[in-house]
């Protein structure tokens, strides 16, 4: 008994000892039980030069766009260091893939970095992830921004389509699509069989003939074109510089536009306006 109750006693003391080393060597602010920390200054900013500079190919979330890849997944992304791989990857771009080089300050690439790091630890941590109450604006304050800055009511109206929204949706599905109106990963080319798409981007191919040729955009590069029109019919053209002439309509290009200006209070105030239309 007495053995036994001395091996119990060296047990416990190495459990404790392993514990504590363990609360010692779990990285602060690094990958953890909490995951990994982000400067929320420095992610709100690296949102903004992506959105400007990235998000029309690789979509405004980052996981693939017009022409670009999912950049969640990119080995490059993966494998970068506080923006280090990506600023020199930028500064040449890939003009053979349709990529030009980018000319950004080392700050500037580094809160892309670390937005785009906190995309990657978000989508990896999709589980341990709770969302809390996130009706925290001001809902007359997001009301003068629909009728003001936001320019909101000169599409939408609140007794139109937008009647009710605040019964119809939660409060984070409707913050969602403030943030992402094409939904998760943004528009992605398709060339499969058509699918139905509430607000589609179009475009308009005008032929040095004057012939013309209109349908929901699926590819476009300083190099190609690529519509669906609306037979369903998949065409393409190669590009030589303003040859044959492409001009893009996007019905929800006043939403995109928005990401590069407003705040995450506005965000977080329209939240609140929408919500409280029932």
């Amino acid at each position: 008994m007495a053995l036994t109750k001395h091996v119990c006693a060296i047990a416990m003391m190495l459990l404790g000892t392993a514990l504590s080393l363990y609360a010692e060597q779990e990285p602060q602010g690094g990958f953890g039980r909490r995951g990994p920390q982000f400067d929320p200054a420095a992610v709100e900013r690296g949102q903004k030069e992506y959105v400007t500079a990235c998000g029309f190919c690789h979509g405004s979330s980052a996981t693939g766009g017009q022409s670009g890849p999912d950049l969640i997944r990119s080995v490059l992304v993966l494998d970068d260091e506080n923006g280090k791989q990506l600023g020199e990857f930028l500064k040449v771009g890939r003009p053979d893939k349709g990529m030009p080089k980018f000319n950004l300050t080392d700050s500037q690439m580094s809160d892309i970095a670390t937005f785009l790091h906190s995309r990657i630890a978000a989508a990896s941590n999709r589980g341990a992830y709770r969302i809390l109450d996130i009706l925290t604006g001001d809902a007359k304050a997001g009301e003068a921004y629909f009728n003001g800055a936001g320019r909101c009511n000169a599409c939408h109206s609140v007794t139109g389509d937008l009647k009710g929204i605040g019964s119809k949706y939660d409060p984070t599905t409707l913050q969602g699509r403030i943030i992402m109106p094409r939904g998760r990963g943004g528009f992605r080319g398709r060339v499969g069989p058509p699918q139905t798409e509430a607000n589609p981007v179009m475009v308009t191919v005008t032929l040095t003939s004057g012939q013309a040729f209109t349908g929901e955009l699926i590819r476009v590069t300083d190099f190609d074109v690529t519509l669906r029109d609306s037979s369903g019919q998949i065409q393409s053209w190669l590009r030589n510089g303003d040859t044959p002439k492409v001009e893009v309509n996007d019905p929800l290009k006043p939403h995109l536009d928005l990401l590069t200006k407003w705040t995450d209070k506005d965000m977080h105030d329209m939240t609140a306006y929408l919500a409280s239309l029932k």
